[in-house]
């Protein structure tokens, strides 16, 4: 019986090791398809002198603080700007060049229509006092903001550290070869264990 009960243990434990690994394994490989499409259609995009279809901004500033915190991750997707509206928020880039070509992120408060740039938008952050200065014209919009991934962008800037990247690197490595160590050990216990029975059957 301890015996029977030893067995469907270690049937249990393998069993959860294997929907485990395999979690794990189709986990990756949608992160993997999803960051290959990332990768692909900005190229696509880029090429085209359009935005891509989505993007994953780091927010670094504390202007939608309560909202948006630093270091949280918004997901954008690009979006027709006459479908926008008061109360959504979006990322577009600035045309201050104080700004360097940093993308913003800010809801929007008001929508007006000019004859020669067409829609403009006003924004605000909403932590900020006050709305921007600057309108944003519908041409700089990059998209609209549907949901955050809280502090991902703390993961983003530690890997892109130098020892960030390295303990990316040795974390796996280190799990792939004790994962091999403890293979080795078993078939070496299993082994023994062969040999045992042999040397039994052997003096019988």
């Amino acid at each position: 019986m301890e015996e029977d009960k030893k067995i469907r243990i270690k049937r249990a434990l393998h069993m959860i090791t294997n929907i485990i690994s395999y979690t794990i394994i189709i986990i990756l490989m949608i992160i993997g398809s999803f960051l290959v499409f990332y990768v692909i259609d900005g190229k696509i995009s880029k090429s085209k002198g359009t935005n891509p279809l989505f993007g994953l901004y780091t927010i670094i500033s504390p202007s939608m603080t309560g909202t948006i915190d630093v270091y949280d991750v918004a997901f954008v997707k690009r979006i027709n700007t006459d479908n926008l509206k008061v109360g959504d928020i979006i990322t577009f880039y600035s045309e201050n060049s104080f700004f360097g070509g940093t993308p913003i992120t800010h809801r929007i408060i008001n929508i007006t229509e000019d004859e020669v740039e067409g829609r403009l938008f006003t924004v605000q952050g909403d932590a900020n006092p006050k709305p921007d200065d600057e309108k944003v014209k519908a041409k700089n919009v990059v998209g609209k903001v549907y949901f955050k991934i809280p502090q991902l962008g703390r993961i983003q800037f530690f890997l892109a550290s130098k020892s960030g990247w390295l303990i990316a690197i040795l974390i796996p490595a280190l799990g792939i070869i004790s994962y091999d160590i403890f293979k080795i050990f078993r078939l070496f216990l299993l082994k023994s264990k062969l040999l045992s029975l042999e040397n039994q059957h052997g003096n019988i």
